[in-house]
């Protein structure tokens, strides 16, 4: 098959970590290319080049526009960027025609699929449930949600890693949505000059992503003020996107909120997955206390390291997480709760985590790749031969 991702964005060159939906789109690319199909990324961008990313074509779609202005500025800004990405899909499918084209779900990409051959949405969020937290987005997502609903119903086929998101977007236009799980892969090589530069000999708890409401940051904050004054030997990590605000930066914001305790916060930056690997590896355990998701791929990185996860009810980590059995879940949103599962975790044996580590090792071979792809593939050819029938 001739298969073409969109994104609506992508990074720039080989040098830039690639993290969230890109990072999708590129890791089912390059699978589906494995598996002897031709592959192709469009995303929209501020110039009109086709370059490599580590082996796959990168065709990008030259646009201007804002997605964060007035609800009609943002609507006109989507409404250009997929215009820009419907004319570069009909000139690749000049030089060779495409089978089907997959558009990564958010802020509408896919609603003006312009092609004979069919549309798959994946659903990357749905801004009405994922931002219903998110302060930065709090302005967009009524506009967002709108555009993303009208591409589930151009579409012809949708799928999602994440039942909640998928029921909710399936009931708000009346659409099947099928579920598939993200595929899971570890080829990463680890270097831990970080590590043993900030942490080693350290015990300490992490977070890693976006610093975040929706991702439970305000929560962790809440919830460390009690950890701390019960445990003077630990610390909290966090590393990744400082989310920054007209009252400061979340880091900053929580440092003040712990006062006396604000040296026991170590914050490490944006970090490669070279680096970020043996980080997580040497953790006590990883808080994902999200208040909503989309079954991250951060919990799946720290369950392949053998970390115990606190996550949260609700939220799409429970298709990760069974309390007690292979990690722990907190209430969303409950300081005490999270609290709760971090002294549950104190508490473990070493036999317990034994049990622990052997569970999440069976977990993982359900997100492995080969059996992620062949759904997908089934999933492609379906819908091919029931546009073409």
């Amino acid at each position: 098959m001739h298969i073409v991702f969109v994104s609506p964005f992508f990074v720039n060159n080989e040098r830039e970590p690639l993290s969230g939906m890109p990072q999708y789109v590129y890791k089912i690319a390059s699978l589906m290319q494995k598996r002897g199909h031709d592959v192709e990324i469009i995303a929209a961008s501020s110039n009109n080049r086709t370059w490599k990313y580590k082996g796959i074509n990168i065709n990008n779609a030259l646009w201007f526009g804002t997605l964060k202005g007035s609800s009609v500025e943002t609507s006109i800004g989507i409404i250009k960027r997929e215009y820009a990405i419907q004319k570069k899909l009909r000139e690749i499918d000049l030089k060779a025609p495409i089978d089907i084209v997959q558009y990564a779900g958010w802020s509408g990409t896919g609603f003006m699929h312009s092609l004979k051959c069919p549309a798959v949405l994946r659903l990357s969020t749905y801004s009405k449930v994922q931002y219903s937290h998110n302060e930065s987005f709090k302005n967009y997502i009524e506009v967002y949600s709108f555009w993303e609903r009208l591409a589930g119903i151009r579409s012809n086929g949708i799928i999602a890693p994440s039942k909640i998101i998928g029921e909710t977007f399936g009931n708000d236009i009346n659409r099947k949505v099928t579920i598939i799980e993200t595929p899971y892969f570890n080829d990463v090589v680890e270097n831990d000059k970080v590590y043993n530069d900030m942490l080693c000999n350290k015990r300490y708890l992490l977070f890693y992503g976006s610093f975040s409401k929706d991702k439970g940051f305000e929560v962790i904050g809440d919830m460390l003020l009690s950890f701390f004054r019960e445990n003077s030997d630990l610390f909290f990590v966090c590393a990744g996107w400082d989310v920054k605000s007209k009252s400061g930066s979340a880091v900053q914001k929580l440092k003040k909120k712990l006062g006396e305790y604000k040296n026991r916060v170590i914050y490490m930056g944006m970090l490669n997955h070279q680096s970020l690997y043996p980080v997580i590896r040497h953790a006590e355990c990883v808080l994902i206390p999200s208040l909503i998701d989309n079954l991250p791929n951060a919990c799946l990185e720290a369950l392949s390291l053998d970390k115990i996860v606190i996550g949260t009810y609700h939220t799409s980590l429970e298709q990760m997480i069974c309390d007690g059995e292979n990690g722990f879940l907190s209430e969303p949103g409950n300081a005490m709760s999270l609290l709760s599962a971090v002294k549950k975790v104190f508490d473990l044996s070493q036999e317990q985590r034994e049990m622990m580590s052997i569970k999440n090792r069976c977990l993982i071979k359900k997100y492995d790749p080969t059996v992620a792809v062949i759904k997908l593939e089934r999933y492609y050819n379906c819908l091919i031969e029931r546009i073409t029938r």
